[in-house]
């Protein structure tokens, strides 16, 4: 059981860290997580399919960046950051109630 979540934690560590990135003329426009572009090819293929052609008739070049530097934090750090947000966000709204 454990090496299957290891193993699992891995697969979303890569898929975070790992960027799809659309660029013109030397500037990013587009640096979206590996994971966020398979659940959007997944919810909606057809926009995905059609949003790469057409960046492609205007011309933008797409990379795949395999260790982003700026997102080398553990996928799970990153949930737990993320939790930790919302609960103080949450706190902070209904203390002033």
């Amino acid at each position: 059981m454990d090496h299957t979540q290891h193993r699992d934690g891995n697969i979303f560590s890569f898929l975070y860290r790992t960027r799809f990135r659309a660029s013109k003329n030397g500037v990013t426009v587009v640096n979206l997580s590996l994971l966020f572009s398979v659940i959007a090819l997944l919810c909606a293929p057809w926009l995905v399919i059609l949003g790469l052609l057409a960046a492609l008739i205007m011309g933008y070049r797409f990379a795949v960046d395999r260790d982003g530097l700026a997102f080398e934090q553990n996928f799970d750090d990153v949930v737990r950051n993320a939790a930790s947000n919302v609960k103080s966000a949450v706190d902070s709204v209904t203390e002033k109630r």
